[in-house]
């Protein structure tokens, strides 16, 4: 039917545009600042990007595939990436 397929389309635009999951029922400030790959204000559980030049700083443990605070040192894919070019020069 018509109605069932515009809810599916609207759950597709829906689950593209907030990739955890969750959702955010608070108003959102347009001053609020935004972090992750995602580009959304702080929620939930986050880690830092241990490298001090970060450009997003902060991440929600589902945007980059965390459960759980890591152990030691985390790096962000971006920096992850850079790190590993430089140790291999």
């Amino acid at each position: 039917t018509r109605l069932a397929t515009a809810a599916a389309a609207t759950e597709v635009a829906a689950s593209a545009a907030n990739p955890t999951g969750v959702e955010l029922d608070l108003p959102v400030d347009p001053n609020e600042p935004t972090y992750c790959l995602c580009n959304q204000v702080s929620y939930g559980e986050m880690v830092a990007c241990d490298n001090p030049n970060c450009k997003i700083e902060w991440f929600h443990f589902g945007c980059v595939g965390l459960k759980e605070q890591p152990k030691g040192k985390w790096y962000c894919p971006d920096c992850a990436t850079v790190k590993n070019r430089r140790k291999g020069r």
